[in-house]
This record gives structure tokens, sequence and C-alpha cells, in this order.
């Protein structure tokens, strides 16, 4: 009996525990994320008020603001503040990421601002042009981005090709674009539809509203029928309306599913048997004024106004995913939520005044985080954009809020993500304060310019407190740095010179992921380059000359004289042409008038003088120099006396004994006139000739032939 009594008890109990269970895990289900990260101006954005998410190939989040543009790399936001760059200031609305060319597409409420390149961290320019519409279409691996609208009474087509920019311009209007299996492009006008270009307007188009493709072909959708266009510009098909399916065309949005078309009315859903043209309007694919979200590789996926949200998948299956129930729906009324694709397994559903709805289709949960939960972090729960980044992180930009980054709790294996080796990255580097992009692998500043801050992290979001980082400047650290959480690198006055800063992060301070580096070249002081060496000398060769030209004018005057007569000898014509007024009578009645006035001491002198003249007279190397040794005077000494006793410097003393050597030889030997000279010292005919005129008012020749020789 007592066993019996027993069994209800337990039974309660094992239920308490079921429910508590089960309320535990509904509670993981309902916020599997959690805040980790809340950006705003005070944390570097250019604003609050966020428009846009994109997400490049480096891992980095691109956020457009009223503004500027941001760019969140791991740990930091880097901002363009320069006045002057292009990207300063701009009012972002668009982000479109081109995968082949690596580059961003960057759009403003004027237009298209450019195309921002990833590997040289550049902008692309182009002057915007205002249109209505933008169309991103990617063909074939390329991405072609569309402009039109009927403001614009025109069409552009921007292609992106190694680099460059390349715009096309069309005299129609484009309302839509698709591209078939076999890659042709089906645009659609307010004219008509056209293939591939604009050279010829496809048959019976006037009234086409809305198209779709299915392999190679394009179905078109007008108020009364469907018309079906082949790959060759041909009506392969027209289907009317049926009389009970007249509402198709008042078509919201069009869609193909394997081998159907979902036409979404106002009043509820229409199939079309593409193959064999029939209709039907299944109860189980009903939704009022659908719209398609954008389609992904395997299903379809199309919602309404009341959250309802059907999944078209590839194998035939149709599953309803509402992702709140009716009564928070009513709640929101005739406002419709924003949807936004996430990725191929998420789609994010977004109201005002509900909260946030997530999504997960590929396990059809679905998650609600409500209004109390985040009003702190996002302003009236207004969003703008969504987006799912390559780690499963949750971006949220909000109104008036900046940006919220959410990181899901559902981690499977903690012990495989520890094991993983995350990359690290260096997005700019910051040079005496000024903050700077990585354009290549070397950076080349002054020798002004050597304090340097590296900024680096990791664009894995989901872990960022846990990662570690190590890193060396090679021509400084001889060793690795301690692992650290820290993500900047700080050197200060580095010297002149080479260096490479390697960095590398880990999660568990065992398995580190590949470096990532970045050399800087810091120049030589100017005055230690050679143009600066080469002025130095040039100053230095000046200053000497001219202290040169100071000591030979002031300090011994007597070397300028000499120089000036050296001068004159060098120049006999300016001598032949002097007065030849100083005849021999002249000169002796100056002798005589001299040595009357001279003391015996310097008549001794003066003897001496002429006796050593006459020793050496034929000897070619005695100059002045050897004259005053030889009369044990030094040559200031010697210039000074011989001028005063004789009248004359040492150089026209000695001049003029050869010249009268030269006569006398003239006179008493049969030598030629060429061997007179080199006996007297002369090595120069002209100049020979000339002093030679100059003393005797005659040549040698015309001497030699006047006076008669002695006897």
């Amino acid at each position: 009996m007592r066993a019996t009594k027993r069994e209800p008890h337990r039974m309660k109990r094992l239920l308490i525990i079921a429910l508590l269970f089960a309320y535990a895990l509904q509670g993981r289900a309902e916020k599997p994320f959690a805040p980790i990260r809340h950006l705003t101006n005070q944390t570097g954005l250019t604003s609050n008020r966020v428009t846009v998410l994109e997400q490049d190939s480096h891992g980095y989040i691109w956020a457009g603001t009223p503004n500027g543009l941001n760019r969140i790399g791991g740990h930091e936001v880097y901002t363009w503040s320069d006045p002057r760059h292009p990207l300063h200031g701009i009012h972002v609305n668009g982000l479109e990421m081109d995968e082949k060319e690596n580059a961003l597409w960057i759009f403003t409420t004027q237009g298209m601002k450019g195309c921002f390149d990833l590997e040289r961290n550049q902008l692309i320019p182009y002057t915007p042009d205002k249109a209505d519409s933008l169309l991103c279409l990617h063909h074939k691996g390329q991405m072609y981005m569309w402009q039109y609208g009927p403001d614009a009474q025109r069409c552009k087509r921007f292609r992106l090709n190694k680099g460059t920019l390349n715009v096309e311009t069309f005299k129609q209007e484009v309302t839509d674009i698709r591209t078939d299996e076999e890659g042709n492009d089906w645009l659609l006008t307010t004219h008509g539809l056209y293939l591939n270009g604009f050279e010829e307007r496809l048959p019976g188009s006037d009234s086409v509203t809305h198209i779709a493709t299915f392999s190679n072909l394009c179905l078109a959708l007008t108020p009364r029928e469907i018309i079906v266009y082949n790959h060759s510009r041909r009506v392969a098909r027209r289907t009317t309306f049926p009389h009970n399916y007249r509402s198709a065309g008042q078509c919201t949005d069009l869609a193909t599913w394997r081998d159907q078309l979902l036409i979404f009315t106002p009043e509820r859903t229409i199939t079309y048997q593409i193959l064999d043209g029939t209709f039907s309007a299944p109860s189980n694919v009903q939704i009022q004024n659908g719209r398609v979200l954008p389609e992904s590789k395997n299903s379809v996926y199309a919602y309404d106004e009341k959250g309802k949200i059907l999944r078209f998948g590839q194998d035939g299956s149709i599953h309803s995913l509402r992702i709140m129930p009716t009564e928070m729906a009513q709640k929101v009324g005739k406002q419709q939520p924003q949807v936004t694709l996430l990725n191929a397994s998420t789609e994010a559903f977004a109201t005002y005044g509900n909260g946030l709805h997530i999504l997960h289709t590929g396990t059809g949960k679905s998650t609600h985080i409500r209004q109390e939960d985040t009003e702190k972090l996002i302003a009236d729960n207004r969003i703008h954009d969504l987006l799912t980044d390559h780690t499963g992180c949750l971006w949220i930009a909000t109104d008036q809020a900046g940006v919220l980054c959410l990181q899901s709790d559902n981690t499977e294996d903690k012990a495989d993500m520890c094991q993983s080796t995350p990359t690290v990255r260096i997005p700019f580097i910051t040079i005496d304060g000024e903050e700077c992009l990585v354009n290549n692998d070397e950076m080349e500043l002054s020798y002004t310019h050597n304090n340097v801050i590296w900024h680096f992290s990791c664009t894995d979001y989901d872990r960022m407190s846990d990662i570690k980082y190590q890193y060396c400047l090679a021509g400084h650290d001889s060793t690795w740095q301690v692992a650290k959480h820290n993500h900047k690198a700080i050197y200060k006055e580095l010297r002149p010179g080479r260096y490479t800063f390697h960095v590398k992060a880990s999660i568990d301070g065992e398995h580190w992921g590949a470096e990532s580096t970045h050399t800087i070249i810091i120049a030589d002081p100017w005055w230690s380059q050679w143009p600066a060496m080469m002025a130095l000398l040039t100053l230095l060769t000046m200053m000497g000359l001219f202290l040169y030209l100071i000591i030979y004018k002031f300090v011994h005057p007597e070397r300028a004289i000499e120089r000036k007569l050296s001068t004159e000898e060098s120049a006999p014509t300016a001598i032949g042409i002097k007065s030849e007024s100083n005849t021999e009578e002249d000169v002796e009645r100056t002798e005589e008038t001299e040595q009357t006035t001279l003391t015996a001491k310097d008549q001794r002198f003066k003897q001496l003088l002429y006796t050593l003249m006459e020793e050496h007279i034929e000897e070619p190397g005695f100059a002045v120099e050897e004259f005053a040794a030889c009369a044990n005077l030094k040559r200031t000494q010697f210039y000074t006396k011989v001028k005063r006793i004789t009248g004359l410097t040492p150089i026209e003393l000695l001049r003029k004994a050869h010249l009268g050597h030269a006569a006398k030889l003239l006179i008493e030997t049969d030598l030629n006139i060429d061997e007179v000279r080199e006996r007297c010292g002369f090595s120069n005919s002209t100049t020979f000739y000339g002093y030679f005129k100059q003393q005797y008012g005659m040549t040698p020749r015309q001497y030699r032939q006047s006076t008669p020789p002695k006897a």
C-alpha cells in the first residue's frame, strides 16, 4: 500500500523536473544571442544613426552613416577624418561588395560615390549622378551596377575591371533586370523588354510590368497575360489569365520555383505551371501582398506584412515559418516589418515596437528578443539594417544607438574553437598622432616621423575577448613580446633604418595563426644624406677659398703683386704695345739719382744683388725664392728691401738682368735667338720678344743687326 501511495508523488516530481528542464531549454532557445559589443559615436563611429552594413572579403564590417563611412576592424573603428578626403562626411545609404574585383561600391544620397579598392585602400571615384534606383547584378562572377529611374531619363551600367570603372549610358529607363541560367540579361524598361542590350525591343512587350527567368526563358507578366520569351528573342507562348485569376495582373512580386512561377497578388498567391501553362492557387501557399526575399541558391522565401513567411524548397516542400504570434503581428498594424536576408540559413525580421525577431530557416527555430531586453541599446527598436558576419555574429544598425553586435551562445565545440588559429590583420597605423591605412607592404617615413603605433586585431568577432597577440619589430626587438590581449604596439623615437613589424594571434596560447607583417623605412636626417653632404663640402670649399683670398690680399700683399706680374708675363701682346719711351738714357739717369740717396749698407746690398744675378744668370731654376735665400732674407723682407733700394720688384730686377744678358749674347756670340732666349730663362718666344722690345725699343733680330759685334 505504501508503494502505491508514493507512486503519484514520484510522478509529480518527475513532471516538475521535466517542466523545469523544458523551461530552461525554452529560455535558451528564446534568446540564443548575447550582446558582446556596442559601438556609438563615443567609441569612434561618425554618427549614432547607422543606415547600412556590409562585410568585405577581409572580414571588416563597413557601417554607413549620414556623417561618413566607418570601417570596423576588430577592436577599433577607422574613419576618414581628413576634410580633404572624398570619403569624409558623406551621407552613405548603400554599400555593395564586389567579390571578383575585391572592391566595395559606395552609394550616397547624391548617387554612386565610387568603388573602394580593398587591396590598395584607395577610392576609385565617380562624379555622383542622382538616380531613383540602383540595382546590383552578378553575372558570371562579374558584378554590374545599374542606375535607373523615371527622373534619370536614361540608364547607366557600371562595371569595375582591374581598378578601372567603366560606365555605359543608355537612353532607356530600366525598371528591372534578370539573368537566366545561360547568362543572358533580360532588361525591362518603361518602353518594353530587351535582351542583352538595347538594340532590339522584344515583340509585344510594351505592357510588361514584371519579369522572371527560368532556364533560358524569360517570363513576362502583363495586366492580362503571361508571355514566355526564349533566348532567340521570339515569343514561345502567350497565356491569358483565366477569369478566376484576373487579380494576377495586380502582381506585387514574382519568383520562379522549380517549374512554377509564383505570382503574389493582394488577395492570394497564384502558381503558374511554366511547362504546361496552367494556373492554380493552392491553399497552403496563401500569402497576401507577398514579397520575395533576395534569391538564395536552394530555396525561395516569401513573406507578407503580417509576419507570415513561406519557404519553397528545391525538394518541392513548402514550410510556413511564422516568426511571431498573430497577436504580435496585429500590434504592428499596417506597418510592414523589415526583412533582411543574412545568409543562406538565417533571416532576421525587425518590427517597430515589438523587438527583434530572428529566424533560423535551417532548423526552423525562431527567436524573439523583447523590447525590454534591448531598449537601452536599440532606441525605439528602429533598425535600419541587419548583417550576419562569417563567424555567426549578428550586427544591428539602429536609428539612434549606433551598431550592436550580438554573439550566438550556441557553441557546439569549445575545444575545436580554441585549437583553431585566428587570422590577424593590421588595419591601420598611427604616425605621430595621424592615422593612416596600410596601403602596401612598405611605407617610407621621414626621420621626424619616428613615433609609430601599429593597430592589429582579428575579425573573429565571436571570440574577440579570448584572443591573445604576440608581436615583434625586427630591427628593434630581439625577441617576441609576451602574449597579451593588447591590440596596439607603441614604438617611440625610432632611429633611421628599416623595420618590419610581425604579429600573430592565438586562442589558447599554443596554436598560433599565420603572421601578418608590415615594413616601414625611416629615412636618414637630411644633413646625413648625400645632397646635404655635397652642399656642405661646397660651402667649406667656398669658405676656404674666401679665407685664402683674404690672407693673400691683406696678410701677404706682395703675393698679389707678383701674381699680377706673372699675369703680365703670360700676356706679351699687352706689354708689346706699351710706350717705348723707356730709353737707356732714362734708366741710367734714374740709377744715378738713386745711387746718390743710398747708404753704404744699401750700396753693398745692391752690389750683392748684381753679383748674385751675374753668377746665376743662366740658371733656369733661379727664381725669387732662391734669390731671397742667397741674400739670407725672408721673401717679404727681400721684396721690401729690393723695392726700396732699386725701385724695382725682384721679378722686374731679374727680368732686367736676363734681358741685359740676352743683349750681350746677341752681340758677343753667334747663338740664334731661341738659344739666347732659353739661356736667359724665357720659356715663351712671344714673352721674350715682348719684353725685349719694351726694354730696347726693337726686336732681338733688329738689335743684333743694328749693333756691331765687339772685337
